[in-house]
């Protein structure tokens, strides 16, 4: 077992498995001395992942030629297990959000049927941006380096970040937060707006 000092965060995470795959799976995490085992209920299949102290279920849908995992939010406590994961996304075509956290700086990787949409890098005022073609970006939060077109899509992956961080806040009845994070998205919503009229002239 790999501990993380901080968890990994899936999201909208939805994987097709084929029974070789999670077979293969299966036996990458017994190989590393996982204890697994399965809970049902009427709907879903539970595969159980024991970490220590701690247990993992990951969610299945049934169908006839394959499982589907399809789960909102799930944080994985575990290295090898968080790694494993973001592997099926990739192998086996999944779309999901995977976001991890450092002493630095924050990671967002978006994957859409297996491939990079897009890896976002946060730290502090300064972000970092590669998209599924490899390139890189690199902007302050002045946006005065940056074209409209750029700044703009940028704008949107942020946006969506902040409304994450928003809906959690929410959940979690965090009052100062959620004042922080309206306030935020709606300075970035004003900007978004201002470089949208750039882009028609």
């Amino acid at each position: 077992m790999t501990a993380a000092p901080w968890p990994t965060e899936f999201q909208e995470l939805s994987i097709n498995l084929s029974k070789h795959a999670l077979h293969q799976f299966i036996k990458t995490m017994m190989a590393e001395h996982y204890a697994l085992f399965w809970r049902y209920d009427a709907k879903t299949i539970y595969l159980m992942i024991e970490l220590g102290d701690l247990i993992h279920e990951l969610p299945f849908i049934r169908n006839d030629q394959f499982l589907t995992m399809r789960v909102r939010k799930l944080y994985i406590y575990d290295q090898t297990l968080s790694n494993a994961l973001e592997k099926l996304l990739k192998s086996e075509k999944g779309s999901g959000i995977v976001k991890r956290m450092s002493e630095g700086p924050q990671y967002i990787t978006s994957y859409q049927e297996g491939d990079v949409e897009s890896m976002l890098e946060i730290d502090g005022s300064e972000k970092t941006m590669m998209n599924k073609n490899g390139s890189m970006v690199h902007y302050k939060d002045d946006g005065k380096a940056l074209g409209p077109k750029t700044l703009l899509n940028m704008m949107n992956l942020e946006i969506d970040y902040i409304l994450m961080e928003l809906f959690e806040s929410i959940e979690a009845d965090d009052k100062a937060n959620i004042s922080l994070h309206k306030q935020r998205l709606q300075k970035l919503v004003t900007r978004k707006k201002q470089v949208e009229q750039l882009l028609k002239k």
